[in-house]
């Protein structure tokens, strides 16, 4: 089983351990308060599954790194998915004298913790379903897997085991977690299991499914033939193949918001027709093994391998080397084995041609030949820190820098492979030191200028991550600057993603420490105090604050507050009025009260004051209140069947509540009725986004009048930013009057 500890060891070092399993006496506490872990010394940590699974994977910097979209779910540009299990870093805050106790703190927030707290560089892994898999919801229809998001509501099983085989009962959950890859990404293994009646579905080798037994399996050691796999009904399903090859497209996984405590009931997902677990279940496999809930795999061989074919004889088999789908795959089987290599298709770039020319010699002094920048350019430094910088930093004379230009060119030329639709310029001539991204003529360009580069101490590092938040800069990822560029802090905390297509592994992360600490030291350190905020921003962040967003994208954390993002706990519920019920004649209309009845029984009951001119109920409506002036003419049976319908809609006319929110919601995450608990209990009907204001969320419940009651508004709920609910601020008490 390919676990994000194995993928870890086969990326930055086969010495890979997770923190449960470090012996924390024996490490120095040097390489704990430098954090000698962000080196991946002594060895490359592992974070813990649920501290990946609760913080990191949830954060907006670990969607861009795997899956290459922004907050706001746009795709960024040039941006390749990355594949199942590809770590990135994050940082956790473990204590540890007790390592089993983290919290998702960095800097001095951790080390506020106690003496044995330290906040460590760790990694988390990209995530088990392939794209387009149909997952069954409650509404009776079924959701592609990747269109899942936290909060969505998911039909999920309890487990119960008979003596005539297992019984399942079909309930509702919620989405907790929802990550994966990129939809072009590519997966060295994955196995297809054509099933059932004509039916497929593609998974990650360690994905877990239900037998009629009542244990799990993971996909890797299913045997067509031996192996049934189970219906919604509890019924088996037959196996007609298993197959393991490559896969082109993306990998997602979701986990429901109940608790894991050993127990698999309420992690079981109908999955194309056939029960299989959530990414709950395959965290904590472990603990299954222990509690007999999962097969034993220790002797029994994988798909693919030749052990397999030996102990199941009876299979056809063939090598299959390459399946390409979005939903269900085409397997080509390879005639030989002299064929198998070729089996996988290779693009190749044509050469491009050389023109040479005898060139015109030409001097220049420095400063007088330098590229036209425009006013609207987005910059890395604004101009009044740029001119603290010129002032103040120690920079090579123009005689030291052959050496400092042939590190520059190469830097450029590497961006340049990536991003081919931007052009990269060295303006040598250029005095100050800054860096500029802008469109000029349709055409991206980056230009970094000679005072820039001359700086000393700004080495390679330092300058890919100037030239990669640039680029972020031209991703016009919202947030947005006055020119419609990326915003500053944000274009920092994106940029690691940035940096993250040209080096691999640890090296993007070694390349990202050395280059901060780089600019930190050379260009932030020469910045004036009274030009500490970059004014031209319509944020205006401080360096502090663009290095904290740096520091928070480095530890996979929400970037921080004030540059525009979305924030952990940045939605805050503010208050809760109730007004009385609101009618109108469509609230009386039924089978029996057509249109115009409707509007003679609001007339009347105006009339009656039982309803005032704007249609709100009077307070003092109740079970005995006389409406016998109501339907006059009509014969006696049909007359009280017609009252009684009318004050039914009297009584059970659902009182608005306003509940408002400090910025404006995501109307996805904030119109299920569910999320919102009164206390009294008390039924609410509708949750819908005001159209007059997005801030606001209008519920329709039925509350009686002088009862003080509690709002609790749950965690799924979001702002239209991105930013999560404060789980301290969720809570609220009103009264209707």
């Amino acid at each position: 089983m390919t676990t994000c500890i194995e993928a870890v060891k086969g990326a930055y070092g086969q010495n890979a351990k997770e923190i449960l399993q470090v012996d924390w006496k024996n490490i120095p506490e040097d390489d704990l308060e430098s954090d000698s872990f962000k080196s991946n010394a002594p060895f490359p940590l592992v974070c813990p599954q649920q501290h990946c699974q609760d913080h990191a994977d949830i954060s907006p910097i670990a969607h861009s790194r795997c899956r290459c979209i922004d907050a706001n779910k746009k795709p960024i540009p040039n941006c390749n998915p990355k594949n199942y299990l590809q770590p990135y870093p994050s940082v956790i805050c473990v204590n540890v004298d007790n390592p089993s106790e983290s919290k998702p703190y960095r800097g001095r927030k951790c080390i506020k913790q106690g003496d044995s707290w330290y906040p460590l560089s760790c990694s988390c892994c990209c995530s088990c379903f392939a794209f387009n898999t149909k997952i069954a919801v409650p509404s009776g229809g079924f959701k592609f897997i990747q269109d899942f998001s936290v909060g969505n509501k998911v039909l999920t099983a309890d487990l119960e085991s008979q003596d005539n085989g297992i019984k399942l009962k079909w309930l509702t959950a919620k989405v907790s977690f929802s990550q994966g890859t990129g939809p072009d990404s590519h997966q060295s293994a994955m196995v297809y299991i054509h099933h059932g009646n004509d039916r497929s579905i593609i998974v990650t080798p360690d994905h877990l499914f239900l037998l009629p037994s009542g244990k799990l399996k993971r996909a890797e050691y299913l045997v067509p033939g031996k192996d049934q796999l189970v219906s919604d009904q509890g019924e088996p399903v037959p196996i007609h193949e298993v197959s393991i090859g490559e896969y082109e497209g993306g990998v997602h996984h979701i986990a429901t918001n109940k608790e894991f405590t050993g127990d698999i009931s309420g992690h079981l997902l109908l999955s194309e027709g056939v029960v299989s677990g959530d990414f709950n279940l395959q965290i904590h496999a472990d603990q299954l093994k222990e509690k007999d809930l999962i097969v034993n795999h220790d002797d029994l061989p994988k798909i693919g391998t030749s052990a397999y074919e030996k102990a199941n004889t009876e299979l056809a088999t063939g090598h299959y080397a390459f399946f390409k789908s979005q939903a269900t795959p085409a397997v080509l089987p390879v005639e030989s084995e002299a064929t198998q290599s070729q089996a996988i298709p290779v693009t190749a770039t044509e050469p491009q041609k050389t023109v040479t020319s005898l060139q015109k010699r030409k001097f220049y002094v420095h400063g007088t030949r330098v590229a036209s920048i425009p006013e609207t350019t987005a910059k890395f430094i604004s101009s009044p820190q740029a001119l603290d910088v010129s002032d103040n930093a120690d920079r090579y004379s123009f005689s030291e820098v052959p050496t400092v230009n042939s590190m520059v060119k190469y830097i450029l030329r590497l961006y340049g492979v990536f991003y081919q639709d931007i052009v990269f310029y060295h303006d040598i001539g250029r005095l100050e030191p800054n860096a500029y991204a802008f469109t000029q003529y349709g055409r991206k360009i980056v230009v970094v200028s000679g005072g820039l580069t001359r700086i000393k101490g700004l080495l390679q590092e330092g300058l890919s991550v100037i030239v990669s938040h640039l680029v972020t800069r031209l991703h016009k990822i919202e947030p947005h600057d006055y020119n419609g560029y990326t915003s500053v802090g944000m274009a920092d905390y994106y940029m690691l993603s940035t940096l993250g297509e040209l080096y691999y592994g640890a090296t993007a992360n070694q390349v990202f420490a050395k280059g901060l600490k780089q600019i930190e030291k050379t260009i932030f350190h020469n910045i004036t105090p009274r030009n500490s905020r970059y004014e031209s921003d319509p944020y205006s962040p401080s360096i502090e604050t663009r290095l904290d967003a740096m520091d928070a994208a480095y530890a996979a954390d929400f970037p921080p507050p004030g540059i525009g993002g979305p924030t952990l706990g940045g939605l805050q519920l503010t208050d809760a009025t109730a007004s009385p019920p609101q009618l109108q004649p469509s609230s009386f209309i039924t089978y029996d009260i057509d249109i115009q009845m409707a509007q003679e029984v609001v007339r009347q009951l105006q009339e009656h004051q039982i309803l005032d001119t704007q249609g709100v109920l009077h307070a003092s409506f109740n079970l005995d209140r006389d409406l016998s002036f109501l339907f006059a003419g009509q014969p006696e049976n049909q007359r009280k069947l017609l009252l009684e319908q009318v004050r039914y809609v009297l009584l059970h006319a659902g009182a608005s509540i306003l509940v408002s929110f400090n910025i404006d919601v995501d109307p996805q995450t904030a119109m299920d009725e569910d999320d919102y608990e009164l206390e009294p209990a008390a039924k609410v009907f509708t949750a819908q986004v005001s159209q007059d204001d997005p801030s606001v969320v209008v519920l329709s419940a039925q509350i009686e009048r002088n009862v003080e009651y509690t709002l609790t508004v749950a965690q799924h709920v979001k702002a239209a930013n991105g930013s999560t609910l404060d789980l301290e601020t969720n809570t609220t008490k009103f009264r209707l009057v």
